[in-house]
């Protein structure tokens, strides 16, 4: 219950922070922190997925990406905010490198 509740909060604090329309303070002369950050959003939102879910890596990849999905189409109507496919594919990065390491490490201890 309490890990639902943890995804639950931390899936509604990524999605305003997808949305919300951040004044230009210059971070974005940091080559591709924003492909980093959706990387580590989406890797935490994975790993409390599965502690809240028991389905597969398949599935939670496949309900997390359509969310990233949903997320860049809902960008492209936020005003000052942009769609990117590379957004969405870092997103898809960050689960499948949770799911991947979780498997070494299952694989580890065995």
């Amino acid at each position: 219950m309490l890990a639902r509740l943890l995804f639950f909060l931390l899936l509604s604090i990524a999605t305003v922070l997808f949305l919300w329309q951040f004044p230009n303070t210059g971070a974005q002369s940091i080559p591709y922190l924003d492909k980093l950050v959706h990387f580590g959003i989406f890797f935490v939102l994975a790993m409390t997925f599965h502690r809240a879910f028991a389905l597969s890596a398949k599935l939670s990849l496949l309900f997390l990406a359509c969310y990233g999905l949903a997320i860049e189409i809902a960008q492209s109507y936020a005003p000052g905010r942009g769609a990117d496919v590379y957004d969405w594919i870092a997103d898809a990065c960050g689960v499948i490198a949770y799911f991947a390491l979780h498997h070494i490490r299952k694989k580890s201890r065995s």
